[in-house]
């Protein structure tokens, strides 16, 4: 039997398998099915490996064992990493205990002659210079949209990033010169969706970025609502306080995400004498402020804060006393 079929035998259930009786249920602990699971998964990921190898070698690559130290990296970043990486250091137990397994893809470096550029396998090479082994490399001469594309298209297959991993990449892609037709292949999205990468990535500073992360379990609308938020005056000025609070880096990165995202979302916006007063994570501002030459117009949106207006009106006398002393110090 050919080994192709040998891992699909393996990976294909039989019919009757799935099949239980009235009179014998069948039990499988729980354990026991993860670890069938993850062993399956792993065989999975091996063949499909081992078949994108093979279709690399056929393509014109050549395979090596370099010295790590002679790589450096893409030119292209792509990686937001924590400082805390669970995954890296699993990594490296794995090729302590088993060796390098799949090779990373590298070319030869345009502008530093014997030395090579890598296209993908950052962790990899990283892992095999802390434990002190060669690097198993496949070698391919790629122009930079190429090793752009296959970059993109590994990083997405392999491990996903995260949304503003992605749009740091597509806007660096931009920076880079490269057309949208590259944008696209290298990243695997349609025209709207690479609209909102770049609109997020443009609008969100780098420093900020930098600062909070990856955010893996912040998503898309999370981004875009920072986004809009940090277009509001004194907004970028707010962030790069809490920023800079000593206790920031202690959080883990969705925690520093949704610290700035709150704090921001509770601000007020003035623009043209009108005001709107975000409170929590709604789209609608909680109150409306229009301002002209003779008088002051609050609208309080009751379904965004039901019972706000009332609130307000209850507490108007307190708060114009505290108006009136306010203006007794300052006379």
């Amino acid at each position: 039997m050919k080994r192709k079929d040998t891992l699909r035998a393996l990976l294909t259930p039989e019919p009757q398998a799935a099949e239980t009786t009235a009179s014998a249920p069948q039990r499988v602990p729980a354990g026991a099915v993860r670890a069938m699971g993850l062993a399956l998964g792993r065989l999975r990921d091996e063949a499909a490996e081992a078949m994108e190898m093979k279709a690399r070698m056929e393509a014109g690559g050549t395979i090596a064992e370099l010295d790590p130290e002679l790589v450096d990296p893409s030119f292209l970043p792509d990686r937001l990493s924590p400082e805390d990486d669970t995954e890296f250091r699993l990594l490296m137990q794995s090729i302590a205990g088993s060796g390098q397994q799949v090779p990373v893809l590298v070319r030869p470096h345009p502008n530093a002659p014997e030395r090579y550029q890598l296209a993908y396998g950052h962790r990899r090479l990283r892992a095999v210079r802390e434990l002190g082994l060669k690097l198993k490399a496949i070698i391919k001469t790629l122009t930079d949209a190429e090793l752009a594309i296959a970059q993109g298209k590994e990083n997405l297959e392999r491990r996903d990033l995260t949304f503003i991993e992605r749009a740091m990449f597509a806007l660096q892609l931009e920076a880079a010169g490269f057309d949208r037709p590259t944008l696209h292949a290298a990243l695997t999205v349609q025209s709207a969706e690479m609209t909102r990468y770049l609109a997020v990535a443009r609008a969100v500073p780098s420093a900020i970025v930098h600062a909070i992360g990856p955010a893996p379990r912040t998503g898309r609308p999370r981004w875009m609502e920072l986004a809009r938020l940090l277009a509001t005056p004194n907004a970028r000025e707010k962030a790069a306080e809490l920023i800079a609070a000593p206790d920031f880096r202690t959080l883990n990165s969705d925690a520093r995400f949704a610290r700035v995202l709150n704090a921001l979302q509770d601000t007020t916006t003035i623009v043209q004498g009108q005001a709107e007063w975000w409170h929590g994570p709604g789209q609608i501002p909680t109150v409306r402020i229009e301002r002209n030459g003779t008088g002051t117009r609050l609208t309080v949106n009751e379904a965004a804060a039901p019972g706000f207006g009332a609130f307000l009106i209850a507490r108007l006398a307190e708060l114009h006393a505290a108006y009136q002393a306010g203006q007794a110090e300052e006379g």
